[in-house]
């Protein structure tokens, strides 16, 4: 999802620039005073991290890290699209009709986290990560578990996995497409457009 490498390589060299600071500011004596400075350089760096950086500039300003630093553009928000399950209705002996859903989507900078909502039911990821293939193909992949709201009997709860690949349309508007598979034997098709960028509260 980010850049790992680069990711950490900046955080050491702010710590070096601040262990630095420190030292010049105290004195350059190899002292019990140097190794303090040594952990108050980490401490501020973990710190800046954590707050200022995952807290307060991501959560402001997440598209100026893509693509340098992230591998996906942001994708938080609302998203809205339809669920085509190849599920056969016993009753008719037939495919139900695409079904309206709504996706709210998470994004963390180390972290996505997925709702789907449809009439009848709802799920919540708990594994979630983006894959790239080799033709540079990014994808949002991600394991939830699934609640009905009704006719448990036809549709129990269960476990399923989504493969959205992540991509753009003719007015190069981001929208997520693919297939999902369940516990259950069942699978489908999902395709959503984004109509809300502000980061969901999931």
């Amino acid at each position: 999802m980010f850049n790992s490498r680069m990711y950490w390589r900046i955080w050491i060299i702010t710590g070096i620039i601040i262990f630095i600071s420190i030292t010049l500011i105290k004195g350059l004596e190899l002292n019990f005073i140097l190794f303090t400075s040594a952990i108050s350089a980490a401490g501020i760096s973990l710190l800046l991290e954590a707050l200022l950086f995952k807290q307060l500039i991501w959560k402001r300003f997440p598209n100026i890290f893509y693509p340098w630093l992230c591998s996906i553009p942001f994708i938080g928000g609302r998203w809205e699209g339809t669920v085509q399950s190849d599920y056969i209705f016993p009753d008719t002996g037939e495919k139900g009709g695409p079904i309206p859903a709504t996706m709210d989507i998470k994004h963390e900078f180390d972290k996505i986290t997925v709702i789907l909502e449809t009439g009848k039911s709802y799920s919540s990821s708990y594994v979630s990560d983006i894959w790239i293939d080799e033709a540079d193909r990014k994808y949002l992949c991600y394991t939830y578990y699934n609640d009905a709201d009704e006719n448990r009997d036809q549709n129990p709860n269960h476990d399923g996995t989504a493969k959205l690949r992540l991509s753009k349309d003719k007015n190069e508007e981001l929208i997520l497409e693919g297939h999902y598979f369940t516990g259950r034997k069942t699978s489908g098709k999902m395709i959503f457009k984004r109509k809300d960028k502000n980061n969901s509260k999931v």
